[in-house]
């Protein structure tokens, strides 16, 4: 028997508010504690604040604001929309928290683009030489959700 629209709804609200909640008290004690200083967590780990104006990786930073901005804004809003939806469709709990997940993440950096012109990043992975640029939770819980749909998908559903 299939979830009632109420259950899959409140489910998917729940880990959007936490990972929203999450995202957002993170990025605010990075502004705290990180604004004047690097800190090294491991040979592979660093906590360091940066301002990224652009889409993923900082592409599009130097765009102008005509293009730029729809590029940032309507992106996360039909994320909210498309997610929702598919967690009706599919109300596993498991598609509905990763829908949750995505949904978080995209409201996330929504906000801070919104209300500061800019995303907050501060996670900083590398190995020697090799950098990834610098993220935040709300792009950790869309990359892990989108991680998790590729291997249900085409590992375990084999």
């Amino acid at each position: 028997m299939g979830r009632s629209f109420r259950e899959v709804a409140l489910l998917y609200l729940k880990v959007l508010t936490s990972v929203l909640i999450l995202d957002l008290l993170t990025k605010n004690l990075a502004e705290r504690f990180l604004a004047e200083r690097t800190i090294s967590l491991g040979p592979f780990l660093d906590l360091f604040l940066i301002y990224n104006k652009g889409i993923a990786f900082g592409l599009f930073s130097e765009a102008p604001d005509f293009f730029r901005i729809p590029l940032l804004l309507i992106p996360p809003v039909v994320a909210l929309f498309i997610t929702f939806f598919y967690a009706l469709k599919n109300p596993s709990v498991s598609n509905v928290i990763t829908m949750g997940a995505i949904a978080g993440g995209a409201l996330g950096n929504l906000y801070d683009r919104v209300f500061l012109g800019k995303v907050r990043d501060f996670i900083h992975l590398h190995a020697g030489d090799l950098y990834w640029p610098a993220f935040n939770l709300a792009d950790t819980a869309i990359t892990l959700s989108i991680v998790w749909i590729i291997a249900n998908n085409l590992i375990f559903k084999r």
